[in-house]
């Protein structure tokens, strides 16, 4: 059975971590590492909870951000000591949503050959804060089926990668495919994954307001997207009431969620994108290239002189 383990880097997230934890172990993840950074506004106790029924590793790290070191260790522990086929390296404001039945059934049918896959980014912009639950009003996403300024996500930022786990792994968030020594897995995106980005520092920067949401809905720009919110609506439902969490985990080992299948319309409309996004990564692969032949060069051009050099010395040898 393919195991698949989600790494996380959180701080301060106790808004959004509960859920964020829950979905994934009803979507098909096995275990949870997370690496709190700190946090101080309940993040650790949620974090803590999780930990005590046996479905998360807390590491408490402190000091400055050190991203690559933290999701590398998390990535060999999860091999190590949970066995992971597959990792999935997580921000706390990330939802992994599967094109099938669940994560571990995507994954579990990629060929031997491919490390990396890539999962198709939808950004969810900030709304208005009406006290409210964030995914019950954050329900219009970007689309890459238009190119409205400002609306989509940078190319270089459309992608996420999943990794196939191994235990001399190494995260580095900037280049997934570790300048092409990991094959990755092209022009099919198996997964989407649902971004809900914090709101700027003032609180208003960015917001999307009714009018405007009306505008960019008209245009394309944006369209409505409740999956994640019905998701989580199941999962608050089935929790019950004076539960400690406020969403239900699996039950028995089964989910509680149900993924559709995408219909043919909706699987035309999501090719149109994904050819919009392109191989984004062929840019970063095309820069290795070129940092290799320049680096052939200088030690051609160290090199030749050297065995000319050489052969002269012979040369004179022999007279």
């Amino acid at each position: 059975m393919t195991v698949v383990v989600m790494t996380l880097v959180v701080r301060d997230e106790a808004d959004i971590v509960d859920a964020q934890i829950a979905y994934h172990l009803n979507a098909g993840v096995d275990f949870v590492i997370a690496s709190d950074h700190e946090s101080q506004d309940g993040t650790t106790e949620i974090l803590e909870s999780y930990a005590r029924d046996g479905h998360l590793l807390r590491i408490p790290v402190q000091g400055e951000v050190r991203e690559s070191a933290w999701r590398t260790h998390m990535a060999r522990l999860a091999v190590a000591e949970h066995g992971a086929d597959w990792v999935i390296s997580s921000d706390a404001d990330e939802f992994w949503w599967p094109r099938g039945e669940s994560l571990k059934d995507v994954l579990a049918v990629i060929p031997a050959r491919y490390a990396v896959v890539q999962a198709l980014v939808r950004s969810f912009g900030p709304r208005p804060d009406d006290g409210g639950f964030f995914a019950d009003r954050r329900t219009a996403r970007t689309s890459l089926l238009v190119s409205g300024e400002g609306t989509t996500e940078p190319l270089s930022r459309a992608l996420r990668p999943v990794y196939r786990a191994e235990p001399e792994m190494v995260i580095e968030p900037g280049d997934p495919t570790l300048g092409g020594r990991r094959v990755p897995l092209r022009a099919w995106y198996p997964i989407e994954v649902f971004h809900f980005p914090a709101r700027t520092a003032d609180g208003s920067a960015g917001v999307v307001d009714d009018a405007q949401l009306d505008g960019l809905l008209a245009d394309g720009s944006l369209v409505v997207d409740t999956r994640l919110r019905d998701a989580l609506r199941s999962l608050r439902d089935a929790a019950g009431e004076g539960s400690a969490r406020r969403f239900a985990l699996p039950a028995d080992g089964a989910s509680r969620l149900s993924f559709p299948v995408p219909s043919v319309v909706d699987d035309a409309s999501y090719a149109v994108e994904c050819a919009a996004v392109g191989e984004v990564d062929l840019v970063r692969l095309d820069r290795h290239i070129r940092e290799l032949e320049q680096r052939i060069s200088l030690l051609e051009a160290r090199f030749w002189p050297r065995v000319v050099r050489r052969l002269a010395r012979l040369g004179r040898r022999r007279r």
